[in-house]
């Protein structure tokens, strides 16, 4: 008899021995602390990734919208009205180009009488200028005596800001 109950003790079948309370509650404990961490980890990827997301979209969409600028700019004749905060310029086709900024979108139009209405080129744009630079790089040139432009961008969005500088010699100048 003896050895039966032995044999029962040592399988740990009706022994009567489980978790108390105070060990219970440990370890909920601990494995909210581990889930806790697990969670951190996790939106603290979530927020990096949406960070990473929008800078990412922001540098593109500036530097499209500066490449289109300048590429425009680089192929015209003469600048036609030189203004701090917009341009009207000929294209090499003939044409006048306006860019300008109105309500933090930036517009640009062919052959348009007035800076309105015009094709969205980019959103999210605080400063958009431009300077007018002479056959010595000296600033402040007007539109006849333009001979290379100084372009600065700057885009924001949600606390993320980028900012590109070009200048572009004129065609023919």
């Amino acid at each position: 008899m003896n050895s039966g109950t032995r044999a029962k003790g040592r399988l740990g079948l009706g022994s009567g021995r489980g978790f108390t309370l105070v060990e219970a509650l440990v370890a909920l404990l601990v494995g909210l602390l581990v889930l806790f961490g697990i969670h951190k980890i996790i939106v603290s990827g979530v927020k990096t990734q949406t960070t990473t997301s929008v800078q990412t979209e922001l540098n593109s969409s500036a530097q499209v919208t500066m490449d289109h600028l300048v590429s425009r700019l680089r192929g015209s004749s003469a600048v036609v009205e030189a203004l701090a905060d917009r341009i009207s310029f000929t294209d090499q086709e003939g044409d006048n180009i306006k860019y300008w900024v109105e309500g933090g979108e930036l517009y640009w139009a062919v052959n348009a009488s007035k800076y309105t209405g015009g094709i969205l080129q980019a959103d999210d744009v605080t400063q958009l200028t431009f300077d007018y630079l002479d056959v010595d790089g000296n600033p402040g040139a007007g539109a006849q005596q333009a001979v290379r432009v100084a372009v600065e961008l700057t885009l924001e969005r949600a606390q993320h800001s980028t900012h590109l500088q070009s200048a572009v010699k004129l065609r023919n100048k």
